[in-house]
């Protein structure tokens, strides 16, 4: 049964003209007109037969799309010599019933020849890709998009065959990388030639790691151009192995300026934390003065104890040597406030992070203002600290951000009936946190939202630089920590919350 409907030709072709999904036509190379057309031209373009075949000559103007009429001429050429079974294919827009222009894949074979064996008509098969080009369209210019973000964003792209280990490169890759674009040159030997020996040998280690775990990496590395200078590049790369052979797409920007940019910001930021020291010792200095002054006293008082003794000729070893080892302590005592003013009036912002005990920090830090808070009646109290309780620190940017809190609070308390400051310390199992409390009611919530601001101050001019709480938050940051206003205190109370262990940097190749 199946070899007799085969057989027969004309029930096996309308079945397939009724089943396919394409337009099937026939077509007059020497009349530049149709013969015959499958039902799907009507379907999807609304012609009949009769209405095509009535364009005469006019068939191409009037139902194609006039910039690709110089295609399918071509086309029409090309067809009049093709061999039996051979096909050619173009693609052109071709005008509906309603004067819409569809975009056809049309693939065009030998139909029929003359008595001379030339082709007389030919037989085609177009299939609408409307929704293709739409694709490509929407493609086309989210590339254009994309490469006009990065072209704005100075960023190069590159792709690479891992597999074949083999690096691509569009042009701006070359040009940060001062490569010149010449063939036969593979970027990742420039690359070696030219970038910080120790800087590759992370980035391969960070690009092997991510090809291992199938996952993205982002790595920076050096490279130094023909003129010697040296440039910053930031890479990022996204793994992809959804189309077959595993391969990595990314992108890479020069970061030089941004990294220059970065060093001529901390230089500013750290000559505006050595002025505003420089304020707080000023403010400091009468306080600082007594407190040396003090323990100068009794060193000169011993002294002349010790002269009566040698003048009165009464040489009692039991005083000689209590009055030398009082001399011994307060000696001791102004070295220590030395020591601390000397460390204070330094710049630490590069010094490396230690672990010192937190009663040391602020013990030290209050060497400055014990005796200035003493005689203007403010009372500090100190919360028991564990000797123990260890942080991982800059010491000096630490005592910076204590002292700061603790001037602040004096200058709020000064001219309370009740004048007191406090120093809690709570530690956690990996965290410490810092209180200090003063007197004072609270900060009203309209400022409260602006005391950490560069250059925000409620001091009276020429009091305040309105930068001591900014660089303080910016110190805890960098720490790793954070400084807050706790609004929810009865009284004024800032928290400092540090980790006790600063965790090791990542490595930024």
């Amino acid at each position: 049964m199946i070899t007799d409907l085969l057989k027969d030709q004309n029930t096996l072709l309308e079945k397939i003209n009724k089943t396919i999904p394409n337009s099937v036509y026939i077509f007059d190379l020497n009349e530049v007109n149709m013969v015959w057309f499958n039902d799907r031209v009507k379907d999807l373009y609304g012609y009949t037969l009769a209405e095509l075949r009535a364009l005469g000559p006019e068939y191409y103007a009037r139902s194609m799309h006039p910039d690709d009429i110089p295609v399918l001429n071509a086309a029409i050429e090309k067809s009049r010599t093709l061999k039996e079974g051979e096909v050619i294919s173009i693609e052109y827009r071709f005008k509906d019933h309603n004067g819409q222009y569809h975009w056809i894949n049309d693939r065009i074979t030998p139909f029929s020849r003359d008595d001379d064996g030339n082709v007389a008509t030919i037989l085609g098969i177009a299939t609408d890709v409307d929704d293709r080009k739409s694709y490509e369209e929407t493609l086309k210019k989210t590339i254009e998009k994309m490469n006009m973000s990065l072209s704005a964003a100075n960023m190069g792209t590159w792709e690479w065959d891992i597999e074949r280990n083999r690096l691509q490169w569009d042009t701006k890759m070359y040009e940060m990388h001062d490569v010149p674009v010449l063939p036969g040159l593979n970027p990742l030997d420039e690359v070696w030639k030219r970038a910080i020996r120790e800087d590759m040998e992370n980035v391969n280690r960070r690009i092997q790691e991510a090809v291992d775990n199938r996952q993205d990496f982002y790595v920076t590395y050096r490279v130094t151009h023909s003129n010697q200078q040296i440039h910053h590049i930031k890479c990022y790369g996204k793994f992809m192995s959804n189309t077959g052979a595993p391969r990595m797409y990314g992108v890479a920007w020069d970061s030089t300026e941004e990294i220059q940019t970065e060093r001529e910001m901390a230089e500013a930021r750290a000559k505006l934390i050595s002025s505003t020291k420089m304020a707080a010792l000023g403010e400091m200095s009468g306080g600082i003065a007594h407190e040396i002054n003090n323990p100068l006293t009794v060193i000169q008082a011993r002294a002349f104890q010790l002269q009566q003794m040698v003048d009165a000729g009464k040489m009692d070893p039991a005083k000689i040597k209590q009055a030398a080892e009082s001399i011994s302590r307060t000696a001791d005592k102004i070295a220590r406030i030395i020591k601390s003013l000397r460390s204070f009036a330094r710049e630490g912002t590069y010094d490396p992070f230690e672990v010192v005990p937190l009663k040391q920090i602020i013990e030290e830090t209050l060497e400055f203002c014990r005796t200035r808070f003493y005689n203007h009646g403010v009372e500090i109290e100190v919360g028991e600290i564990d000797p123990e309780l260890e942080v991982e620190c800059r010491l000096i940017q630490l005592e910076q951000v204590l002292l700061n809190l603790l001037n602040n609070s004096f200058d709020a308390i000064s001219d309370l009936q009740d004048k007191w400051i406090r120093i809690k310390v709570t530690e956690q199992v990996d965290s410490i946190e810092i209180r200090v409390i003063d007197s004072g009611n609270g900060i009203p919530e309209a400022i409260a939202e602006q005391i950490m601001l560069p250059f925000f101050t409620t001091k009276e001019v020429g009091k305040g630089t309105g930068l001591g709480l900014s660089i303080s938050a910016g110190i805890v940051k960098s720490h790793k920590g954070e400084l807050i206003l706790d609004r929810q205190a009865p009284n004024t109370t800032f928290v400092i919350r540090l980790p006790r262990w600063q965790e090791e940097e990542a490595l930024s190749y």
